[in-house]
């Protein structure tokens, strides 16, 4: 990586250790819980610990644009865009299960470069920049070798898929799968890293839900794409598809796009 590159990876870790201490000073202690207009929940945790990132942002590099969940977007056709999810899991968050995770990815040209998996509860931290290995705390990673679906562990939202056509695909998927389980917020993005799971199936999630997983799960050896298997970028229309490597996701994408 550039100079510039590496400088702008210490700036994230130092975002993911600021979200990790405000989104724990209120982790299972009783907060206001509000529904958004999409009937989503959102808590003063999810606003400060967004607040406080920006506001680093802002004073470390004014030219960078930020897109966020909770606030409006600013500068968003910079060239380096930072890219915010401050509670990825809120339900699991206000549950006190420790799944949540604060994620924050950095892009240029509207294509990730940096992304950080960050699980304060667990205290495990996935990074992951474009062109270097994957790790998790300070230790690299390396994705599973399954490379057929029927041997593979296959993790899944399960109840968001808005078209038929790939519900019924991951239908099949779970059919033919060794193993699979619903649920597990981002940190079953950081299993997949690290080689513990081997397929994670989502869609209907936005920019701040799916950029900074990119450059970890393919840091890590593994394949994320959309439903088509066409790259992810902040313009992504919101299906995930994330395998261990390339074998068992073009077995995949070819699985979701046949005919029924």
């Amino acid at each position: 990586m550039h100079n510039s590159h590496q400088e702008y990876l210490i700036f994230a870790n130092k975002l993911a250790d600021a979200a990790s201490i405000i989104s724990m000073q209120y982790f299972r202690n009783t907060i206001d819980i509000d529904n958004k207009s999409d009937e989503t929940p959102v808590t003063i945790a999810d606003k400060n610990t967004e607040l406080k990132i920006r506001s680093m942002i802002e004073k470390e590099y004014p030219n960078h644009g930020i897109l966020g969940e909770e606030f409006d977007s600013i500068n968003p056709d910079a060239e380096f865009v930072w890219v915010i999810d401050p509670i990825d899991g809120t339900r699991s968050y206000i549950a006190g299960h420790k799944d949540y995770g604060n994620l924050i990815s950095l892009t240029q040209n509207k294509k990730p470069i940096i992304g950080i998996i960050n699980c304060p509860a667990h205290e495990e931290r996935w990074v992951g920049a474009i062109n270097q290995n994957s790790y998790l705390n300070t230790k690299p990673v390396k994705t599973s070798s399954i490379t057929k679906i029927e041997d593979a562990y296959l993790f899944t939202s399960g109840l968001y898929f808005d078209e038929p056509h790939l519900r019924k695909a991951v239908d099949k998927i779970t059919n033919k799968v060794r193993y699979y389980r619903y649920g597990g917020d981002c940190y079953m993005y950081g299993m997949v890293a690290s080689g513990l799971i081997d397929i994670v199936i989502e869609d209907t999630l936005k920019a701040h839900d799916y950029m900074a997983l990119v450059n970890v799960i393919e840091g890590a050896g593994g394949k994320i794409t959309d439903k088509f298997g066409n790259e992810i970028t902040t313009e992504s229309q919101g299906s995930v598809v994330a395998s261990a490597n390339e074998k068992l996701h073009y077995e995949l994408i070819s699985l979701i796009n046949e005919e029924n």
